[in-house]
């Protein structure tokens, strides 16, 4: 009987301490929960969805033949001149990792403004540093296809979670206190 005692006391005092946190991962993960849900659901395979993935490829052709690779875009297919293509498909919209962005966004102790400015400016940079990922990986796989796998799976996501982690590190830690009654 003792040891119940002391093992309730003990969640007890672990749920005390741990309030603020567990509260900010619970509201994070039920955000991230609805957001695939509406992802998966009604998002991927949607009109939609194909014109932002469109899109993506669009502003990643332009970025390339910028600076001077010579791109041709087929629907969402960027193909060097010189061979080597890569497809925008599910999966390249980076859309997942902004999720993750703005749940914890969201979840996070502060304002309505605050938190509407930290998703826009977060998720705009996101959405660019995605469209460089994309153009990185035609690039790499034209002048070094042998590495071209470790950037797309590892390299290149990590490092959108990466920047996607340091910004909301960033951005709450540069918050004005959010005023009582607020």
């Amino acid at each position: 009987m003792t040891n119940d005692k002391n093992n309730r006391s003990a969640l007890a005092n672990f749920l005390d301490e741990y309030e603020d946190a567990l509260q900010f991962i619970g509201i994070a993960a039920m955000v991230f929960a609805i957001l695939q849900i509406i992802y998966f659901q009604f998002y991927v395979d949607s009109a939609p969805f194909y014109s932002y993935l469109r899109f993506s490829a669009e502003l990643s052709t332009g970025l390339l033949n910028l600076i001077g690779e010579d791109i041709i875009l087929a629907g969402r297919t960027l193909t060097s001149t010189t061979g080597p293509s890569v497809t925008v498909v599910e999966g390249c919209d980076a859309l997942r990792i902004y999720s993750v962005l703005v749940a914890a966004i969201i979840a996070y102790d502060s304002s309505i403004k605050q938190k509407v400015s930290g998703i826009l400016i977060g998720v705009s940079i996101m959405f660019l540093l995605n469209i460089v990922r994309i153009s990185l990986l035609l690039w790499i796989d034209i002048h070094f296809t042998d590495v071209f796998d470790l950037f797309h799976h590892t390299v290149l996501p990590f490092g959108l979670w990466l920047f996607a982690m340091l910004y909301f590190y960033y951005w709450g830690s540069n918050l004005v206190p959010k005023e009582q009654g607020a």
